[in-house]
């Protein structure tokens, strides 16, 4: 019975991480095995990621060069994958006059001069607020849980941006897509799934009122991304979803350092 109730989960975090991350595991996609939707595990994955990548503070680095491994170590599990994403991205919304060309725009492998610069910015911001924030912790071990806690809570609250964008906007796509079978509308029960481990790494790496603060503000940066999408290509495709967790992994590190400050 015990399996029966986990193993929906498990599979459906097996799923997730199989999509989202270059760990080698085995899925076999033509199984008919029931399982959670995957797309309520990114969160989850966020977690993965953070945990393995956070390998750097275990050392006695400087803290530019202990964010420079934690980011490096991040892009590499995933494959650079919402990387990807953001420079498609900004090369479509940016480049191109209609939907139509931004759309065919996201679907060209090469790398335009806004894509060359998205990611310049990205990563460099990432690295310099990164370091900040690894400057301001007291170097102790209850600074270490929260350099830990707060590395956790971003990449986990940054997935939680485009799972809003996926809720409450419509997929868009020129042609066939590989991201189809990843796109769902979570319901109440996949939400709460997706928000247990943003809640419980907020605690810690919060105080209350710079949790609420920061909630509050996602939604504000949530609704103005939603906004522009809807007027740009009139709702998303996988391209803006990775942008999404780009931009909130950069927003939860800025929101970290206000609140360490």
């Amino acid at each position: 019975m015990k399996g029966m109730i986990i193993g929906p989960y498990w599979q459906g975090f097996k799923r997730s991480l199989v999509t989202y991350t270059r760990i080698p595991l085995r899925v076999n996609w033509q199984d008919e095995v029931k399982h959670v939707s995957p797309v309520c595990f990114l969160p989850w994955i966020g977690l993965v990621v953070a945990l393995l990548s956070a390998w750097p503070l275990w050392f006695d680095l400087s803290s530019s060069l202990q964010a420079l491994l934690m980011l490096l170590t991040a892009v590499l599990l995933t494959g650079g994958f919402h990387e990807d994403g953001l420079m498609d991205s900004c090369d479509g919304l940016v480049g191109g006059w209609d939907k139509e060309q931004r759309l065919t725009i996201m679907k060209d492998s090469r790398i335009g001069s806004y894509a060359a610069l998205s990611i310049w910015f990205s990563l460099t911001l990432k690295w310099l607020l990164l370091s900040e924030l690894l400057d301001a912790i007291p170097d102790s071990f209850l600074g270490f849980i929260y350099t830990l806690s707060g590395w956790c809570v971003v990449h986990v609250l940054a997935r939680v941006f485009p799972l809003a964008l996926m809720t409450t906007l419509e997929y868009v796509t020129l042609g066939k897509s590989k991201a189809i079978s990843m796109i769902a509308k979570l319901d109440l029960h996949q939400w709460i799934v997706a928000l247990v481990p943003c809640v419980f790494f907020g605690i810690v790496a919060f105080s209350l009122f710079g949790l609420v603060m920061t909630f509050l503000f996602s939604l504000v940066l949530i609704a103005l991304m939603h906004v522009y999408l809807h007027k740009k290509i009139a709702g998303f495709n996988g391209d803006t979803l990775g942008a999404s967790e780009q931009v909130g992994e950069i927003f939860i590190i800025l929101c970290l350092l206000v609140s360490y400050a």
